[in-house]
């Protein structure tokens, strides 16, 4: 799968360091659920805190490019979904093979 980038030009640095542990844990063969949840509890929160302190101008540029992030997120998530549930029906698909021959 495509590597996931989730920085923008406005990205601040605390969120930056999430944003790695993120891509770093998504990118492993098996991504434990409960931490993925906690990394994107994580952002959720940095991110509120970082709209709660800047300017509306400041905003603006901020909120578009963490738009696009999020939805590109969403998306990686979804495919590794799919990938999964596609993993799941092989092995259910072999174990039935296998019974038929038993």
């Amino acid at each position: 799968m495509k590597k996931l980038i989730l920085d923008h030009p406005y990205t601040p640095s605390q969120l930056s360091l999430i944003n790695q542990n993120l891509v770093d844990h998504l990118s492993t063969d098996d991504p434990d659920e409960a931490t993925l949840l906690k990394l994107v509890k994580n952002r959720e929160e940095v991110i509120e805190a970082f709209l709660k302190e800047h300017s509306k101008k400041d905003l603006k540029d901020f909120a578009e490019q963490e738009l696009k992030m999020n939805g590109l997120l969403v998306a990686y998530c979804e495919k590794m979904s799919k990938a999964s549930l596609k993993r799941l029906t092989g092995l259910v698909r072999g174990r039935k093979a296998v019974k038929k021959y038993l």
